[in-house]
Order: C-alpha cells, then sequence, then structure tokens
C-alpha cells in the first residue's frame, strides 16, 4: 500500500464514526449523543456571527432558525420567519439603563382638553446615561387628572443621552394636572401634564386664532368654558381702559345681583389711541400674550365659523346666566350684559352679549360685537359703556 492509499484509509477510519453517527465534537472526543456538534471545553465559549441590523437584512435566503448577533441592539437573535420572509426575534438582550430622566424637561406633543378622549398626544420624556439596552413596553395610569394611560412600546436607549416617547391616551376627568409615576432603566419621575379647555375660532378662511377661554374677569376659570354659567361671566370695562369697569360678575353664587350704579362711574371717554389696532398698548386689560381683538377679528369670527346659539331663555334677568352664542365648536360668548354709560348700571344680562373690540370710530365711539338670540354683528358703542372683554393671542 503506498503512501496516498494510506492516508486515505486513515481519513475513512477517521470520520467513520461521523458518517455513522453524523456528530462532530470539536475539543474531545466523544460528542453528546443528543448533539449533532458539541463543543467541548472549559476554558472557551463559542462565538456565533456579530453583525448590525442592515448587515442582518443582507443575509440572503436566511435559514429558519439561524442565529446572529446583532450589533446595533445588544441582542441575540434568530430567524422565526421564513428564508422569503424572515422575522428576527430577539431572544436576549443587554438590560438597558440610564443614569438619570427629565420628567420636568418633558416636551408635550398635542393637548388635554377635559371630557374630551386624547388624540394624538405624546409626551418625549429626556434621559441621560443610555447603555444602549433593550427596555420592555409599560403602560402607566394617571392619578390627580384620572383616565389617562401613557403607553411606553419596547426600544433600546440610545448610548448617552436620548428620550423615550409615551402615547397619551383615554378620557380625562376633569381640569388640572395629569400625573403619572415612571419607571424606566432604573430611574423614576413624575411626569406632569396640564388638562385644560382650548379655545380657538377662524379669524380669516383658513387661520384658527387662540382665545381666553373665559371672559376677562370670570370668577372661575376651571369651570366649563362651553357651557353659560355665572362662573364664566366675569367682568365689564369701558373702551381703552386697563381697570374694571365694575367688580365681577357676582359675589359667591349665582343669585347674588350686583346690577345697581357704581359710586365713581367714570362718564369720560378714554382717548384715541388708549387701546388701537396697531399693538397692545400699556391700557389695554388682557393678560401677557393676549390683547382686546381688533374690529376685523371679530368680523372674521363671524364670517369664517359656524354661528349657533347656546340656550333657551333669552329673557333679560340679572341672574340669568343660562344663554351664549358659539362660534365654531371652541368659542363661546356668554350673553353678558352691558353696564350703561351714565351710572353703571347693569342692563339686559341674559339677553344680549357686547365685547370690545380695539378698534375705534370717530372721537367717542368704539366698534364692539353683539349676539343676541337673533343676531350676531359687528356696530359701533360710546366708549363709556361697560362691555366684556374676551382675550385674543397676539
Amino acid at each position: 500500500m503506498n503512501r496516498v492509499k494510506m492516508l486515505v484509509v486513515g481519513l475513512f477510519a477517521a470520520l467513520q464514526p461521523l458518517l455513522i453517527y453524523g456528530q462532530i465534537a470539536v475539543g474531545g472526543d466523544n460528542p453528546d449523543q443528543s448533539a449533532a456538534l458539541d463543543l467541548q471545553s472549559n476554558s472557551k465559549g463559542f462565538l456565533i456571527s456579530r453583525m448590525t441590523t442592515a448587515e442582518r437584512n443582507s443575509i440572503a435566503s436566511p435559514a429558519v432558525g439561524l442565529m446572529i448577533y446583532n450589533t446595533g441592539t445588544y441582542c441575540l437573535e434568530i430567524n422565526v420567519g421564513t428564508t422569503s420572509a424572515p422575522e428576527w426575534s430577539a431572544i436576549s438582550c443587554r438590560t438597558g439603563t440610564l443614569s438619570g430622566t427629565d420628567c420636568a424637561g418633558a416636551t408635550v406633543t398635542g393637548s388635554l382638553v377635559p371630557g374630551v378622549s386624547a388624540t394624538g398626544v405624546s409626551v418625549s420624556v429626556p434621559y441621560t446615561g443610555g447603555n444602549s439596552g433593550a427596555y420592555v413596553g409599560q403602560t402607566v395610569s394617571s392619578t390627580g387628572v384620572t383616565g389617562l394611560t401613557a403607553t411606553l412600546s419596547a426600544g433600546s436607549f440610545a448610548g448617552g443621552s436620548g428620550s423615550v416617547s409615551y402615547d397619551i391616551t383615554g378620557t380625562t376627568s376633569g381640569v388640572g394636572t395629569a400625573s403619572f409615576a415612571l419607571n424606566i432603566g432604573g430611574q423614576s419621575c413624575t411626569l406632569n401634564v396640564t388638562v385644560s379647555y382650548s379655545c380657538k375660532a377662524k379669524t380669516d378662511a383658513t387661520t384658527f386664532s387662540n382665545f381666553l377661554c373665559y371672559n376677562l374677569g370670570a370668577a372661575n376659570t376651571s369651570a366649563n368654558p362651553f357651557t353659560p354659567s355665572w362662573e364664566i361671566v366675569g367682568g365689564y370695562w369701558q373702551w381703552g381702559r386697563l381697570a374694571q369697569a365694575a367688580p365681577g360678575p357676582t359675589g359667591p353664587g349665582a343669585g347674588d345681583a350686583n346690577d345697581g350704579a357704581i359710586s365713581g362711574w367714570n362718564t369720560t371717554g378714554a382717548p384715541d389711541g388708549s387701546w388701537t389696532d396697531a399693538t397692545k398698548t400699556s391700557s389695554d386689560p388682557c393678560p401677557s400674550g393676549f390683547r382686546v381683538p381688533t374690529k376685523a377679528q371679530w368680523d372674521g369670527v363671524l364670517t369664517n365659523n359656524t354661528v349657533t346659539t347656546v340656550g333657551t331663555d333669552w329673557t333679560t334677568d340679572i341672574t340669568n346666566y343660562s344663554t351664549g352664542k358659539k362660534f365654531g365648536n371652541n368659542l363661546m360668548l356668554p350673553a353678558a350684559g352691558i353696564r350703561i354709560f351714565a351710572i353703571g348700571t347693569l342692563g339686559i344680562r341674559g339677553s344680549v352679549g357686547y365685547y370690545w373690540s380695539s378698534t375705534e370710530i370717530g372721537m367717542n365711539n368704539a366698534w364692539r360685537l353683539v349676539c343676541s338670540n337673533t343676531v350676531a354683528l359687528t356696530n359701533n358703542q360710546f366708549r363709556t359703556f361697560g362691555l366684556s372683554v374676551r382675550c385674543i393671542a397676539e
């Protein structure tokens, strides 16, 4: 037997157990009977292919059960789909940890309105010290203002700083603060989201403008601004004045009238320029970021919104707070009446609402919005009358 024949015979003899049993032992002589491949070592491990998600996705027709280690997600993954439609499932991943979360610095997208189902509302919460590890999804219910759920989908932290996004769903129980006790990546913080009414109307064919939800001087800015009540009627202003021309709507209850003459009532109209359309003046009573609307803006509200009547009892009564006019779906103006120019006595509450504009007309008059059971229009008024003010965002 020559040398070549001896090598062939020797190789056949070495492979004979494998040909019989189909088993391979690496690092030893006797593979376990249950294993096709038995790696035997007490000092080394088994290292599988390591690749990014893009590299994994470029594998042509990956076999069912093919395993890789994803260096981007820090996960051991296996194809549980098919060769033509692979589905990579994470078997085990690095546990995500953080060094800090910043609920106070969270960014809210969308708004939460009392009694309305949350739609398109999410909150992005910043974090620091991410280890690129994975985190599981979670849901957290709100306290304070209840009825809401913050939901986080499973994912992986970035290395270092980043943010996680919670979707907010549900229907709020009222006005105030919805609080969520978050615990993620070993860090805890309380996420507070404000729940408030949103009031707006079109001031031209395409533009929605934000308004305060209550007449200036309202007794309760947590009351429902779309339901007429004594709490949202507010006070009365003479045109061009910074201070109220009268007390607020009532005393502590809806039945407390304040219809009498006002001591020290000013019978001299404010000079031209006290309020202007061009800019917010120092005598404009609206809070920062808001101003008295112009006539053009009120005309835009009348022209570009569906006008509906709220309430049925449009009779004049000093304690009738049940009526108003709605413009579109998100702006309601109560029929608050008027303070008479001579001595400040209250008139026609419950049957008409009057709202100042900043626009002058002549020496002694200014434009106003008028809302009754049958009409909604703009006309002019002596500046010494006391009218309601509904502020618009600048």
